[in-house]
């Protein structure tokens, strides 16, 4: 009703104004024809003089007689309008000029300023009407520029020629050499209209006045009969909406619908909308259960986020895949961003999803809350919110570190196998000139007695004896010799090799702990060659610790694997990430030229697979590294 009320307030308004305007504007066309018919008069008495009595009075005057009350327009103008101002004293009637003979002629400021006007406009007979406030006082004032004519020259033309009487009277230095067609002054008349305008004022207000109470009295009794047919409906209907949308009622209720007008038709509608709100209700409830249920059943880890990265979402897997207690401690000051261990990965993961809205299979490495790393599988959806800023990752993370792990030892032993394929034949043909060299070496330093030679024959026997060396480590690494398998104590082994190498240890300030369980059975092996691994991993152990360290030996029995694992962790330099992938490649060797033949590792992985078990390692740089083996309880059939 308040709008109402306004439209009628802003019509009566517009009423008002339009009614002072209209009359106001009549007055002014009813005084533009007063003003006009003066100036009709006045200009007619002009020409009288100018065109008919003038000269009639040249012919009968002497030449330089002039007399200025019956031949001079400007004069005989100036004394009927005197009579005619004194029959109407408000209006106001002027004729000026700029330079008149008679100075009580002369224009005003405002005056001069339409004068100077009137000469640059091109209309040849310009004027202007307005109102104007004077002393106080609103006028209608109407303008008329005075052109200077051919037959006003001979007054106001040179005064050599003017009449003798007139510049007697009026002198030689104004109202002279004046030009035809120039503008000299301008007549006006000025008729106030303070008074008409208020009374129009005054009878808006009354008109005004009256039309506001008179639509007062409409607005209230529209207001009476629009509460009784529509607003106490309305509350009802409203009331009744309100209780169900909060829940108060709840979709089975039904809204009492009496009579047949349109409150009644919106009550029937809101029933049927009832209806169709709780089928999608129903509707609503079993898709979120069955999305919630293929979520939280995912065996994959799913995570929503929005694009800063901040989890909104995530299912159990996804809790257990990042090493979280509950869903509060996984979701508390992390992102999405904070997963990926390398920035450019995630970067291009970013870059993929604004481009092509979606990745699939993406490879990445992602950190856990404990800081451990895992390669994992992201397949991820960007969805736009609809009519909102904003929008969604949804993301499906599957951990590949086993698959990964598989595949590297599977692409390890394909390779140790093409290797050991070459080393085995390698080996054979080398062998057999090694050992000829090294008989024929030995016969000469027998029977050599210069001192000097005999020091070459030392190099050359030395040398052979290596690549003998590393011919016998090449038909290990490709499992061309033949293996006895006995039951032996694997702890026993370990610490025989620990014995061999006690002072080497003791030299560099190595510490060795073992921790053997007691339940370990007795393990199928091949002796030699299971304590050469172990004569290896510890080696290599102890070349990590140059200062000194802690070598930790442990074997423990497990049951359900029914396997035996050894790990031997020491507190070296560790392994950088770059090279871990070499570390049972043949001939790969971190140690200085003549130091190492890079075979020890690649031997001790053909060893632990000859044996149907397993090696692997994990390292962390500066804190050292951790090799473990694998060994099966069941001899395993070559």
């Amino acid at each position: 009703m308040l709008g109402l009320g306004l439209i009628l307030l802003v019509t009566n308004c517009i009423v008002t104004i339009f009614f002072y305007s209209y009359v106001k504007n009549l007055y002014l066309e009813e005084i533009y024809q007063k003003t006009e018919f003066t100036l009709g008069y006045i200009n007619a008495t002009m020409e009288f003089v100018r065109d008919d009595l003038r000269p009639r009075m040249l012919h009968f005057l002497p030449r330089d007689e002039f007399i200025s009350e019956a031949m001079s327009t400007s004069v005989v103008n100036k004394k009927i309008m005197a009579r005619f101002i004194r029959r109407f004293p408000r209006n106001v009637y002027r004729r000026v000029a700029l330079n008149p003979m008679n100075p009580k002629n002369a224009a005003n400021a405002f005056e001069r300023r339409y004068i100077a006007r009137f000469n640059n406009d091109s209309d040849p007979a310009p004027g202007w009407q307005g109102l104007v406030s004077k002393d106080g006082q609103q006028y209608f004032i109407r303008l008329e520029a005075v052109r200077m004519e051919k037959s006003c020259l001979l007054c106001h033309g040179d005064p050599v020629l003017a009449p003798r009487s007139l510049l007697q009277h009026y002198g030689v230095n104004n109202g002279h050499n004046w030009k035809v067609g120039q503008v000299i002054g301008l007549e006006s008349i000025a008729i106030p209209v303070a008074q008409t305008f208020y009374q129009i004022r005054q009878a808006a207000l009354v008109i005004f006045i009256v039309g506001l109470i008179a639509l007062s009295v409409v607005l209230v009794l529209i207001n009476y009969f629009h509460f009784v047919v529509a607003v106490r409906p309305l509350r009802r209907a409203s009331a009744f909406f309100k209780s169900v949308v909060s829940g108060e009622k709840g979709l089975d209720v039904r809204f009492d619908v009496q009579g047949g007008d349109e409150i009644a038709e919106l009550g029937d509608s809101f029933n049927r909308m009832i209806g169709y709100l709780k089928e999608s209700q129903e509707e609503v409830r079993s898709s979120e259960a069955r999305y919630r249920q293929i979520f939280e059943g995912s065996k994959e880890g799913i995570i929503v986020t929005d694009c800063e990265g901040v989890v909104l979402d995530v299912n159990e897997a996804g809790i257990e895949l990042f090493g979280c207690r509950n869903r509060d401690q996984f979701m508390q000051n992390v992102t999405i961003h904070d997963f990926f261990v390398h920035p450019e990965i995630r970067h291009k993961f970013l870059t993929q999803m604004e481009q092509q809205g979606f990745v699939k299979d993406f490879e990445a490495l992602f950190r856990k809350r404990d800081n451990s790393e895992f390669e994992v599988l992201i397949t991820a959806t960007l969805q736009r919110k609809e009519q909102q800023p904003g929008c969604l990752y949804e993301c499906i993370i599957r951990d590949v570190s086993e698959r990964k792990r598989m595949e590297s030892q599977i692409r390890q032993a394909e390779k140790l196998a093409s290797i050991g394929q070459l080393a085995a034949g390698v080996a054979h043909e080398i062998n057999n000139p090694l050992s000829i060299i090294l008989g024929y070496t030995g016969l000469l330093l027998k029977e050599n007695q210069d001192t000097d030679r005999t020091g070459d024959l030392e190099i050359i026997r030395n040398n052979a004896g290596m690549c003998k060396k590393i011919v016998e480590d090449l038909l290990n690494f490709s499992r061309q010799t033949d293996t006895r398998f006995v039951r032996a104590d694997i702890a026993e082994i370990i610490g025989s090799v620990i014995d061999v190498l006690e002072g080497e240890f003791l030299g560099k300030g190595i510490e060795v702990i073992t921790d053997f369980a007691d339940d370990i059975p007795l393990v199928p092996m091949s002796v030699d060659k299971i304590r050469q691994v172990c004569l290896n991993l510890l080696i290599n152990a102890a070349q990590a610790m140059e200062s000194g360290g802690t070598i930790r030996v442990v074997g423990r029995y497990e049951k359900k694997a029914d396997m035996v694992l050894v790990s031997f962790a020491d507190t070296g330099c560790g392994i950088p990430c770059k090279i871990r992938h070499k570390i049972f490649d043949p001939f790969f060797t971190t140690k200085e030229p003549g130091k190492g033949t890079g075979l020890g590792t690649s031997v001790s992985y053909g060893i632990i697979e000859e044996h149907g078990g397993e090696i692997s390692f994990t390292s962390e740089e500066g804190k050292g590294t951790t090799f473990r083996i694998r060994l099966p309880l069941e001899e395993q059939s070559k």
